[in-house]
């Protein structure tokens, strides 16, 4: 009976404080009643709200604004503005491939998004198309065979999985390796299929570089996973299947570099330019001249941060971060000199070296931790540059593709967010931007950051709310 009551309270103070925040105020009065919410109680909060101004940011509402705290992926944000700021709205990540010899030689520029499977559908092309066109290119130089395939990925260092990512999690796509050449993402997609005598396995791209050993079964219900071990490619399907897939999982794969050169090896061979030799690494020391390029592929910066952003997909985001501490020191770019070149961006606009440790690009690792002010602060500039409306385009908005499309139902506020979530062990964020109507035309352009740790439960709601107590504010309502 104790714990009824106790209960009851919780939920009425819940509605109470909700109720006080709709009920009009000032923006502090608003927020502190939600604060008072039974869904944050004994959580860790670090939540600032800015206005961009032509005169500047200004400050409208800070809570312990300055306390670093774990941010999960909204480190993201912090990654992609600064890819954003060096590189500019028009720059691309580019692979070449040049002939040397009797040899073909890929050269990776840490392109994370070549044969990536969202951005081949949007253009209704094939994760491969990039190949194929690269074979048609030879064929009509008349190239019709050469002797190895040289994997160059130098431009970032080979640990491919960052040391503190949850070692229980690599085999999830959102672990996947980042190397300076990358394909699909660096997962290999695949459709667990059934067959007339059982189940057999569909591999998206088919290529020679994994093999998997089938110890999969018909069964009641489809529970079925691709294991390898941590150094390997040799899958093994493990499971049950009771229906054939129609959406493709993903697994990821071991040594991104030689998995892009071995799809490529094998799509020229589907287009009759054969290999006499073998796909290998570049040595370390061995000088290559006399190259001459034959084809290229870019892929748009933008193109890398919308997926960075909107999907919050890691490997994306790391790509960004070694290309950055590749440039800032002329030495592969490796989770030491990424997060570097950022934390120098960091520094570069005022914001105080203990307001954020950053051990990674993603906010995948634990060990990152960023205070709200430094997410407004970064946005705030970002908001302020010629082309802002390009980044702002590139996060999450609510009901549509991305992490938000199943946040802010039915909230007035949702047409006006932009945002970035991040999850992970006990760790809940949400950082961006609302645009707020006005009577002048222009929107009232806000930038956010809510930060939870140490929470029980889900506190998505709870940041939900937050923003459309901002949007109300600033609306006047």
């Amino acid at each position: 009976m104790e714990w009824r009551k106790k209960s009851l309270a919780g939920v009425l103070l819940s509605l109470m404080a909700a109720s006080v925040a709709r009920a009009g105020g000032s923006l502090e009065g608003r927020i502190q009643a939600l604060l008072g919410s039974d869904l944050v109680k004994g959580a860790s909060i670090s939540l600032d709200v800015v206005e961009v101004t032509p005169k500047g940011p200004v400050e409208l509402y800070g809570y312990h604004a300055t306390t670093p705290l774990g941010p999960a992926s909204n480190c993201k944000l912090l990654t992609t503005s600064a890819a954003f700021e060096k590189y500019g709205a028009k720059a691309a990540f580019k692979t070449m491939l040049y002939k040397v010899g009797d040899d073909l030689l890929i050269v990776g520029g840490g392109d994370p998004g070549l044969g990536d499977s969202k951005l081949a559908a949007a253009n209704g092309e094939t994760v491969t198309k990039p190949f194929e066109d690269w074979a048609a290119t030879l064929k009509n130089a008349g190239i019709t065979s050469y002797r190895d395939l040289i994997v160059d990925d130098r431009v970032f260092d080979s640990q491919w999985v960052h040391p503190n990512w949850p070692a229980d999690q690599r085999l999830d796509w959102y672990s996947a390796p980042v190397g300076g050449l990358n394909f699909n993402a660096n997962c290999l997609d695949w459709l667990p299929t059934l067959t007339g005598k059982g189940v057999t396995v569909e591999l998206i791209p088919h290529t020679t570089y994994v093999s998997v050993v089938n110890k999969a079964s018909r069964g009641p219900r489809t529970l079925v996973s691709l294991i390898r071990p941590a150094d390997s490619n040799k899958f093994e399907l493990r499971g049950t299947i009771s229906a054939t897939a129609t959406t493709p999982l993903s697994v990821p794969i071991y040594d991104p570099g030689l998995w892009t050169g071995t799809i490529l090896r094998d799509v020229l061979a589907n287009q009759g330019i054969t290999a006499t030799g073998n796909v290998r690494r570049i040595e370390d020391g061995e000088q290559l001249t006399g190259a001459t390029l034959l084809a290229s592929h870019a892929t748009p910066i933008l193109s890398v941060i919308k997926r960075a952003d909107t999907d919050s997909l890691n490997m994306m985001a790391e790509s960004l971060c070694k290309r950055l501490g590749h440039d800032a020191t002329g030495q592969p770019g490796s989770w030491t000199n990424g997060p570097a070149a950022v934390k120098t961006y960091l520094a570069n606009l005022g914001i105080q070296d203990d307001w954020a440790t950053l051990d990674d690009g993603s906010g995948l690792s634990n060990k990152n931790k960023v205070a709200a002010k430094v997410f407004t602060t970064v946005l705030a500039h970002v908001a302020a540059t010629p082309d802002a409306d390009a980044f702002v385009n590139c996060l999450a908005t609510p009901g549509e593709d991305g992490t938000l499309r199943n946040r802010f139902k039915a909230k007035p506020c949702a047409d006006a967010i932009h945002a970035k979530t991040g999850h992970i062990t006990g760790v809940s964020t949400l950082s961006g931007f609302i645009d707020v109507p006005s009577a002048g035309g222009k929107p009232r352009r806000i930038v956010f950051s809510i930060l939870c740790n140490k929470y029980k439960g889900n506190v998505n709601p709870w940041q939900d709310d937050v923003c459309e107590a901002i949007y109300d504010w600033a609306s006047g309502k």
